[in-house]
């Protein structure tokens, strides 16, 4: 087995990934971005959820550009924050090569090796093959936190008490046909009788003259680290998907079909990996004035989101909340001097990571996470505790990332909701 040598490795090629990745190459170093699907972006390109859930101006020069080439595209749908996700499929690819990222799609992370407690090399399945990459410093911006749970760091994972986490999501798409549709069930499958039977969020939302964009499923009680429970969840979801577009047919949009579903279902929470420092709800909850943290990187700015973990639809609450810090140390791991997370499984609790898991954040922590390890390259440290914060700060500052929260506007379109 050949071993191929890289300056940084990034696992996981969602949105987090993909920024930390380019946000390192850019700098020159030589990085590898390894991707279990057939494209980067992750939830927002194959999992099909084409629209940003929080505020979008200081997350960063690289969300800055996804964000206008759509635009250059024709692929955001007016004023809201819902855009085409197949085109945002070629906008992270050319940024990724642009940058210089050597790119391996089709790919898992199943193995590492260490010394001591620091990482030198991770084995990765790919195309019947088994290959070996080294590097001097680790990403993890697997969504689940493989690539740190393989490693042997520590993580919290759902609810303290019961362990349940946030729900499933396939989304779809639908277009107008111009012909009414005769709504169809296979056997086994029972019909909704009213909007109280819906699984998820609603019956959909017009984007433009002809699509719809449909959050409507709600898969709870599934576990997506473990694979019997993950392949439960996306038949569930098929099957819950099919009975929705049978009664939006039905009863609000006659002339719509199904165009598209998520090629893989919209996980919500894994694993959230153990770091230097736990951000939790009690330091960003009932606060009017913004959270601020000397080593902060990036900044929340999404209400709680945080849906119901037993109940069906829209149930939950949700809470406004005043833009926060979230520091380095959450991205630091605990006991690992060269493994830095990135997006949906940094170190926070429950409550905290229902709003900072939002598209534009991870993008921001992303980007942080790879400029840290540039830099800590370019410092010749050998430890990511040992860079200097300021100057990544100042680095992310003039890279388009606002780090001060009272430059933020909070993004509450539903706070409260019960």
């Amino acid at each position: 087995m050949k071993a191929l040598d890289y300056d940084i490795i990034v696992a996981g090629g969602g949105t987090a990934g993909a920024a930390a990745a380019i946000a390192a190459a850019r700098r020159g170093w030589h990085v590898l971005l390894v991707e279990e699907q057939n494209c980067l972006g992750g939830t927002s390109t194959t999992g099909g959820v084409g629209e940003w859930f929080a505020s979008l101006e200081g997350m960063g020069d690289i969300f800055d550009t996804t964000v206008r080439e759509l635009e250059r595209f024709g692929a955001r749908y007016g004023n809201q924050k819902v855009f085409n996700h197949e085109y945002l499929k070629i906008i992270w690819q050319l940024l990724a090569e642009q940058a210089g990222v050597e790119l391996l799609f089709h790919a898992s992370v199943f193995g590492v090796s260490k010394d001591s407690d620091t990482l030198t090399e991770v084995q990765i399945a790919c195309a019947s093959q088994i290959l070996a990459a080294r590097a001097r410093f680790f990403i993890d911006a697997t969504g689940e936190g493989d690539l740190s749970y393989l490693a042997g760091a520590p993580f919290m994972q759902g609810d303290p008490d019961s362990g349940a986490v946030l729900h499933m999501t396939l989304t779809a798409w639908l277009y107008d046909t111009g012909e009414i549709q005769e709504p169809y069930l296979p056997e086994g499958l029972t019909p909704i009788s009213g909007p109280e039977e819906l699984p998820g969020l609603g019956t959909g939302w017009v984007v433009d003259a002809h699509r719809v964009y449909l959050n409507a499923t709600k898969v709870m009680g599934h576990d997506p680290t473990d694979p019997f429970s993950l392949s439960a969840a996306e038949r569930e979801a098929r099957r819950q998907l099919t009975r929705v577009v049978a009664y939006v047919q039905c009863h609000k949009f006659p002339t719509y079909a199904l165009a598209a579903t998520g090629a893989s279902i919209g996980i919500r929470e894994g694993r959230r990996i153990l770091g230097e420092h736990v951000l939790t709800q009690d330091e960003i909850l009932n606060r009017t004035d913004p959270l601020i943290f000397e080593d902060g990187i990036a900044v929340g700015t999404s209400q709680v989101d945080f849906h119901s973990l037993t109940q069906p639809g829209a149930s939950g609450w949700r809470k406004r909340v005043a833009p926060y810090n979230i520091p380095f140390r959450c991205l630091m791991v605990k006991g690992f001097p060269n493994l830095l997370t990135a997006g949906k499984c940094i170190s926070t609790d429950q409550v905290v990571h229902s709003s900072c898991r939002m598209t534009p954040t991870c993008c921001a922590t992303g980007q942080a996470a790879g400029t840290a390890a540039a830099l800590a390259l370019e410092m010749q440290v050998n430890a990511l505790r040992d860079i200097s914060v300021p100057r990544l700060r100042a680095i992310l500052s003039t890279e388009g990332i606002e780090l001060d929260p009272r430059k933020h506007q909070a993004y509450a379109p539903n706070d409260e909701l019960s």
